[in-house]
């Protein structure tokens, strides 16, 4: 999890110098390998512990893996958008998905000023 954090970083750091070029091929498999390798160790780390896996998390590990060959070919710009397109629909899918589980956890909860 951390290397794809610390590669994701990398490739940030370069494409936000370089908006308009296309990337090389390092940081444009940092952008949008980073965040595929992150997610790929979440999904492992969750099936090791509780034998499920996150259907949502592995589409999104899968779709970021799939950019790198665009990620080479258009501005980095571009690449960045589409990389944040994917975790922004993996949160939408996540709170959709989850929203009655979070809802049954908060009201199992005793309120505030019942205590």
């Amino acid at each position: 999890m951390v290397a794809g954090i610390v590669l994701f970083a990398f490739a940030m750091k370069t494409t936000l110098a370089h908006v308009g070029d296309e990337l090389d091929t390092v940081p444009a498999l940092g952008l949008c390998g980073g965040p595929a390798l992150y997610l790929l160790a979440y999904v492992a780390l969750r099936l090791r512990v509780s034998r499920t896996v996150g259907r949502g998390r592995l589409v999104a590990a899968v779709a970021c893996a799939l950019l790198w060959p665009l990620a080479v070919a258009v501005p980095a710009l571009v690449t960045l958008t589409l990389v944040t397109a994917v975790w922004v629909a993996l949160h939408a899918y996540e709170i959709i998905w989850w929203r009655e589980a979070r809802a049954r956890t908060r009201a199992l909860r005793l309120p505030a000023s019942a205590s």
